[in-house]
């Protein structure tokens, strides 16, 4: 059985034709997009269970399902609020797939297929609950096991890979399909490298600049007087004593042997810029164990926002505290009732992990939480995802797994009112703490 087949047999045609006339796109283009959003939804259901833990999750869904024939043309025909209700079942279902790259799988399909990403993103979330249906009818009336379901989807890579867009796996970080975390880490590592060299020739350069103009300063020297007698010699004594004045002020600022002392620091600037970072982290290094002299360098460059995580949790190492240490990430957000990142708020999370990278040995805990409204299940699922979407893009950016434990604490431990809005949203938050 070819998955991708029979469901382009029995949903593609229909869905296309009736997705380019309700969002206003070209027919052939949404046939394309159709076939590449079954393949996407697919490609994250092979890469789900490629652990234990996420192929239990996904059979668990799949088992409860109840299957039905979806009938196309009476959901788009019947009224906007028929797929209104395809497209809700979808926004809650993909994010347990898609944790933090959704996006960036709807804007595969949508550039290969040349319609709107808008559109993309939507016929996603219509075609969830058909993939998922189909595969959960094909689970029940089979009765797999999580180990029939792995060895299922797994036959099923060959059929799922040939319809998928061009890039696909890179785009969307999905291992199982080819994409290789060791190599985007070496290449952030030459890229690193790389900086630190740019930042140490600007340091040379600036000093043998500063050492030509100190070695032109201490050049100067008085030129020779004649002796002469009366008050010829007064005439020119005066000069000489304020030259000599102005060279014993000059020296004063420069200090005996200042060109001397340059030269040394020129000729080693490495060495200069490692001490300094060496000395920064004195403290810390005591207390959170080792630092990776280049990545702390490189800290200097980013510039964090007043108040977000990367503020408090350099604050707390750089003063070597041993009291736990807790923080909030304050411009994280997600969309509403969805693991997904919104825009670019996700650079907290890049600059968190420029830290970690600073301090190898730092062991992280990663809490999700939410407000109280809605079902508490739900809440906790949702929270759980969340925290993993943050790990996720830890990973990504090369901080091992193992120093990340995540945990989805739903509406537990509120630190605001949950009988208004503003208290609401303090309690939807992400916390970090660092595990000693």
């Amino acid at each position: 059985m070819n998955i991708i087949e029979t469901l382009k047999s029995t949903l593609g045609m229909s869905l296309s034709k009736h997705s380019a006339d309700f969002f206003k796109e070209e027919h052939s283009n949404t046939s394309t997009a159709v076939n590449g959003t079954f393949a996407a939804i697919l490609a994250g259901m092979v890469q789900r269970v490629s652990h234990d833990k996420g192929a239990k999750d996904l059979h668990k869904i799949l088992s409860n399902e109840k299957y039905k024939d979806y009938d196309i043309e009476d959901i788009f025909t019947r009224s906007p609020q028929t797929v209104n209700g395809l497209v809700n079942r979808g926004t809650h279902f993909l994010p347990s797939i898609y944790p933090g790259k959704l996006r960036e799988a709807s804007n595969a399909v949508a550039q290969e297929s040349s319609i709107k990403k808008l559109t993309s993103s939507k016929m996603m979330k219509v075609s969830a609950p058909l993939v998922l249906n189909a595969l959960a009818k094909h689970v029940q009336e089979n009765k797999l096991d999580v180990n029939g379901l792995k060895s299922y989807l797994n036959s099923q890579k060959s059929h799922i890979s040939g319809a998928l867009p061009k890039d696909f796996s890179d785009q969307t970080q999905l291992s199982a399909f080819g994409w290789d975390k060791t190599k985007v880490v070496k290449e952030e590592t030459v890229v690193d490298t790389k900086v630190q060299e740019r930042v140490e020739r600007r340091a040379e350069k600036k000093m043998k600049k500063k050492l030509a103009q100190e070695e032109k300063l201490a050049a100067v020297t008085p030129e020779p007087v004649a002796a002469s007698s009366g008050t010829g010699f007064l005439k020119w004594l005066l000069p000489l004593l304020l030259i000599l004045i102005g060279c014993a002020w000059l020296l004063s600022r420069m200090g005996c042997g200042a060109a001397d002392n340059v030269a040394k620091t020129v000729t080693a600037p490495v060495e200069v810029v490692t001490t300094a970072a060496k000395d920064v982290s004195k403290v810390a290094t005591n207390v959170f164990g080792k630092v990776n002299d280049a990545a702390l360098s490189a800290l200097g460059n980013i510039k964090f926002a007043a108040g977000s995580v990367g503020t408090q949790m350099l604050d707390y190492i750089k003063s070597g505290s041993s009291a736990d240490g807790r923080f909030r990430f304050n411009n994280l957000n997600f969309s509403s009732g969805s693991a997904e990142i919104e825009g670019e708020t996700g650079v907290e999370i890049d600059n968190l992990s420029s830290i970690l990278k600073a301090y190898p040995d730092l062991k992280i805990k990663v809490e999700g939480y939410t407000d109280s409204q809605g079902d508490a299940n739900n809440n906790q699922v949702l929270s759980q995802q969340r925290a993993e979407t943050v790990m996720n893009r830890l990973v990504t950016q090369g901080i091992t797994a193992e120093r990340i434990t995540t945990a989805g604490l739903g509406a537990t431990n509120p630190i605001g009112d949950n009988a208004t809005p503003e208290g609401r949203a303090e309690n939807r938050r992400i916390e970090v703490i660092i595990v000693k």
